[in-house]
């Protein structure tokens, strides 16, 4: 989640008020708005966080992510929320207790042992997703690893590939392709998808929280690696490699992960008229 804002997008024009929302849920009226990110616009009630989705894809997300939380939360440590979805006027939201500590955005800024604590934590928890059996996910026997990705080309192909000059198009394909071709990619894990500072919570140096599992999925580990190495750094991602190895075949996708960041944020303007978003998805890409 971003910083606090009281600046609420037009996508969420129509669509109930903070103050609705509060008196249908018989939450404290007055709530702060944490986060008008991409896809939702987030309220702390105090003890309860309130999600409100923008689009219908967000809705559709949120269903999935409720099924998906509790199939897994029984299987994990105690670090993941139990989300109820709830009709507000005709327009679904999302509530959750809110868990212990905020999002950390450089933990390089937290004393040496605190940086040690949080990397072992993360490494533990990410271990014990990893873990756990594919079959705990509805359909999970029916997802093809490599399906999203050839989807993602597409998309590019499409919408970010055309806005972008031809060397770096040339680069990604190559990326791409190379990608797979890759017989690792075979891999078929539970991943929490996002796994990135946003999502992390974190109270005195130690992890507290982990939320936002609307992209949870069957996928490569290394995904998830790659997710908290974009936004936490490499030196962090050394001391979270302590407690769980990290093969040179899960550097190389990491690599092409990390590339696709961006473009995602340039589909996304592109595809929802999000021009903020297009345009740092563009500038990222082409400084690389």
């Amino acid at each position: 989640m971003s910083g606090p804002s009281t600046m609420i997008p037009d996508p969420i024009a129509g669509r109930p008020t903070p103050a609705e929302i509060a008196a249908a849920l018989k939450l404290p009226p007055s709530p702060k708005v944490v986060s008008t990110g991409q896809n939702n616009l987030v309220l702390d009630f105090g003890e309860t966080i309130v999600r409100l989705p923008y689009y219908p894809s967000g809705v559709r997300e949120l269903a999935r992510e409720a099924e998906v939380l509790a199939a897994l939360r029984p299987h994990l440590p105690p670090l993941v929320p139990v989300l109820e979805l709830h009709d507000v006027g005709g327009h679904v939201v999302s509530m959750h207790h809110k868990l212990a500590g905020e999002p950390i955005t450089d933990p390089g800024a937290l004393p040496r042992e605190d940086q040690k604590t949080l990397a072992r934590g993360l490494a533990a928890f990410l271990a014990a997703l990893h873990a756990l059996p594919v079959s705990l996910l509805p359909g999970a026997e029916a997802v093809d690893p490599l399906a999203e990705w050839h989807e993602l080309l597409r998309r590019c192909e499409q919408h970010a590939f055309p806005l972008l000059p031809a060397r770096v198009v040339a680069d990604l394909r190559q990326r791409f392709n190379a990608f797979l071709a890759d017989p690792g990619m075979s891999a078929r894990t539970i991943i929490h998808g996002d796994f990135g500072a946003g999502n992390i919570l974190v109270h005195d140096g130690r992890l507290t929280g982990v939320i936002d599992f609307a992209g949870c999925g069957i996928g490569d580990p290394a995904y998830d690696f790659a997710s908290l190495a974009a936004g936490f750094g490499d030196g962090f991602l050394a001391l979270v490699e302590r407690h769980t190895p990290i093969s040179d075949a899960m550097r190389e996708r990491m690599a092409f992960y990390r590339c696709t960041f961006p473009l995602l944020d340039v589909l996304f303007g592109v595809e929802q008229g999000d021009d903020e978003a297009l345009q740092a998805g563009l500038h990222a890409i082409v400084a690389e």
